[in-house]
């Protein structure tokens, strides 16, 4: 069971959930203001939720877990109609979803969903890389080595979590790069996914070099300008973590 409740006094919203079948409680903490500007109450609600979604340890979701919709109406300090339309997108975008008289629940992503995503965002980020040739700058090159430079090939060290934020930085930094709006819109919820399912990929020890060398692999195309070999790096470095997902990986 996922529940929120507001400390007034701390103004801090608690997200609190039980792994199904157990006594054991997880509490993760947002220091969030009650909400008051009614301009974007469902807008600031949406961040809100969406936010402590994101933050919740999915290999503790045993099943989708259900929201208190009172509750979290109360501890966001909003109506119900702001916080409908908050879920509703939520919904939309896959994180939540609403089942007639039973309520609402967090959608815990099945191993087929996850590889889903990973060859939608290799074929978005291909494309993505190819445009980003046209328009990257000598800087914006520097800049990708420089966040995986304090990384050794050979070694992992133990910064897998280190390594999972320049990787995220890394992939967003190629999707702006390419210049294309249309593009960058429709990768930006697969990239939250990804956040959410992040840890469940990146801390493989085995797939740490491989992973290392195809970034920098990527770089080199982009530095050349070489449309067909970014491209053709970017998909085979995404579409190489999905194949080891349906291989390699088990999903509670």
């Amino acid at each position: 069971m996922t529940i929120f409740f507001l400390d007034n006094q701390k103004n801090v919203l608690y997200l609190v959930y039980q792994i199904r079948n157990t006594k054991e409680f997880f509490k993760m903490v947002l220091n969030v203001e009650k909400i008051r500007a009614p301009s974007s109450l469902s807008e600031r609600a949406y961040e809100a939720i969406k936010e402590s979604i994101l933050k919740i340890d999915m290999t503790q979701m045993k099943d989708e877990d259900h929201i208190d919709e009172r509750g979290l109406s109360e501890s966001l300090g909003i109506s119900r109609t702001p916080l409908r339309e908050a879920i509703n997108r939520l919904v939309i975008e896959g994180f939540l979803k609403v089942l007639p008289r039973k309520g609402i629940y967090v959608v815990k992503k099945t191993k087929k969903e996850i590889i889903e995503i990973l060859l939608v965002r290799a074929a978005l980020e291909g494309m993505a890389a190819r445009l980003a040739t046209k328009h990257v700058t000598d800087e914006e090159i520097q800049k990708m080595k420089e966040l995986f430079s304090p990384f050794c090939e050979s070694s992992s060290g133990g910064q897998f979590i280190k390594y999972s934020d320049a990787n995220i930085v890394f992939h967003e930094l190629v999707l702006r790069t390419s210049q294309c709006g249309k593009l960058i819109e429709l990768a930006g919820n697969l990239f939250d996914h990804i956040r959410w399912i992040r840890f469940r990929t990146i801390v493989f020890e085995d797939r740490f070099t491989k992973m290392q060398k195809e970034h920098l692999a990527i770089i080199e195309a982009l530095e050349k300008r070489d449309q067909d070999l970014a491209e053709k790096r970017m998909r085979f470095h995404i579409e190489g973590l999905a194949q080891y997902i349906e291989e390699k990986v088990s999903f509670p």
